[in-house]
């Protein structure tokens, strides 16, 4: 059986656990990080990357490995 591969903004939306989009930019915020709503949403879909940074940010605020 393969493995199953999921994409950054499936990771992101399970490990959200009801937590909001904003919520999330807010803490990012709190770690440093200068994002807005829509420069997130590009990078969850894919048309622009993480940096190393914004990733380790993510990782931290939804308790995940991504």
């Amino acid at each position: 059986m393969a493995k199953e591969t999921l994409t950054i903004s499936e990771k992101i939306d399970r490990a959200k656990d009801g937590r909001t989009q904003s919520w999330i930019i807010l803490k990012m915020r709190e770690y440093g990080i200068k994002i807005n709503d829509s420069q997130f949403s590009r990078k969850k879909r894919g048309y622009e990357d993480f940096t190393k940074d914004e990733l380790n940010a993510l990782c931290n605020i939804l308790d995940t490995k991504l």
